[in-house]
Formats: structure tokens, sequence, C-alpha cells
């Protein structure tokens, strides 16, 4: 546990507290001293004149073999978010239903468990996707990407992607403590408020008709949906009202600037992985 009370606090924000400590254990491995960086964080913060956007979704998994569709919606925010000149560090366990989406950009499973971001391409594109495996619970990794989120000065808001039962006290708490807006969004709990249910089997997510003009039906009421689900990021980012961010993500869908930067992105980081700069020793969870 913490020495410092406030800090314990960050041991409280999950239902479940058996993650807790092996949690404690993975970062006291990572940090030299965990409760020294976040606290220097904290300071840093209030000085600090970039402001990053650090999403955290638990694991995109898929239910009798086909792809949860409301889950991957969200997958599509950091370059939604870039787009709006809005730097973004999204987290998420590399499954299956990821790999297949962004493997036929670039060799994603290579950049698993990246010890640094990339601070070249963060600068440059605003964007950052950190993969990592998913061998843990889903309230083990929400724990560990939080507090791995506050420990970086520059992360003024903070968006869990994730069904976890998490305390409002505790996230009230943590926000004063460290000077961020913490947003939980539940994606089983949107999609029956925005009435969103899928039928997974009567047609695959094909990337040439979500990111391009050319739509059949399913995937025009597939960008519908999602934009109405990434829309309620951009409205609690204060970016716009709800109505205008929905169009305006509808929009990203057909005029296939969300390809475009996920294609320069995916250039970026290949290049990077043919030139070995990533470290070698980065788990791969595909074989």
């Amino acid at each position: 546990m913490f020495v410092t009370m406030q800090l314990d606090v960050l041991t409280t924000i999950l239902t479940d507290h058996g993650c807790v400590k092996s949690v404690l254990e993975n970062l006291n491995r990572k940090f030299v001293n965990i409760e020294a960086t976040l606290l220097r964080a904290k300071v840093l913060r209030e000085f600090s004149k970039q402001k990053h956007t650090a999403i955290i979704q638990s694991a995109i998994t898929n239910h009798d073999g086909q792809d949860d569709h409301t889950k991957l919606a969200y997958l599509f925010a950091p370059f939604i978010l870039s787009n709006l000149n809005q730097t973004v560090i999204y987290s998420t366990p590399l499954t299956e239903p990821v790999l297949n989406i962004l493997k036929r950009y670039y060799q994603v499973e290579k950049t698993l468990n990246l010890k640094k971001i990339d601070d070249n391409v963060l600068e440059s594109l605003n964007l950052f996707l950190d993969f990592h495996d998913s061998n843990g619970s889903d309230a083990e990794f929400v724990l560990m990407q939080l507090i791995n989120a506050l420990t970086q000065a520059e992360v003024s808001t903070i968006f869990l992607i994730s069904d976890c039962l998490i305390s409002s006290e505790a996230l009230f708490e943590i926000e004063k403590f460290f000077h961020v807006r913490i947003l939980q969004i539940q994606p089983t709990q949107q999609a029956l408020l925005l009435n969103h249910t899928f039928d997974a089997s009567q047609s695959p997510l094909e990337m040439q008709k979500l990111l391009f003009k050319r739509k059949d039906d399913f995937h025009i009421d597939l960008c519908r949906r999602y934009a109405e689900l990434n829309a309620q990021i951009l409205y609690l980012s204060g970016l716009y009202d709800f109505e205008r961010a929905k169009n305006l993500v509808d929009d990203m869908f057909y005029s296939e600037h969300i390809y475009e930067k996920l294609s320069v992105y995916a250039e970026y980081m290949q290049t990077q992985l043919q030139n070995k700069v990533f470290d070698r020793h980065a788990q791969q969870l595909f074989a």
C-alpha cells in the first residue's frame, strides 16, 4: 500500500480489490519509486502546457466467435480525437478482434508492452496506441493503466472505457488530488441507452466499407452507431455539443480522415519496427 494517505485511495477505486496486490507489485517493478513518481507528476501537472487525453479501454472480446461491435467503436476514438488536434494515448489489451483490424496495416503484435511512449509520433500525429498482452483481468488492467496515466504530468483527462465496477467517490477524490478529470464510459450501459443492439452474425466488419465512402446498409448503420458512441467522448471532453459531435464523427467515417490518420500512424510504426527501434524483448501474444 501507499504511505501517502491520498494515494491509498487508488487501491479502493475498484470493487474487485483482489487485483490490487499484483498491480502494485508490477508497478514497483516498473518504477524505482512509484509513490514519488505519482507525487512528482501531480506537482508538474499544474504547470504543464500540454494537455493530453488518456483513453484506457478494457479488453475488447468476442462472443460466440463474433466481434463485440459496440466495444470496437471506441478503438477509433484516438484517431477521431487526434484529427481534432487533441493529443491522445490509447491503451487496451491486444485481443484478437483488435489484432484482426490493425494487422493489415502494421505488425501491431510486435509493439506489445513497449517500455515507453514514442514522443515523436505523439508530437507529430497527436496519437499513440499502447497495446498490452491480455493475461490479466479487466480490473487489473484498468487499475494498472490508470495509475500509469497518473504518472504522466501531461495527462489532464482520463477516460475509463470499461464495465468494471468503479467507486465514484474514490474517482472524485483522485480527481481532486491529482488535478485531472476522470470519466468512466460503460460500453454495455451506453449501448443500451442508445439502443445499440448489434446482430454481429448478419455481417462481419469490413474496414474498406467502414472507413470509405462506399458502404452497404450494414456499414451505414454501423457508422451511425459508432458516431453516436464516440460523440459521447467529444461531448464529455467539452469539444462540441452531442449532436454536432455525432455529425462530425459520422462525416469522418465517410471522408476517409480516420483511414488517413491510421495509415500514416501505421506507416511510421512499421518503419520503426523495421529499424528495430522498439525493445526487441516486447512479448508477442500471437506468434
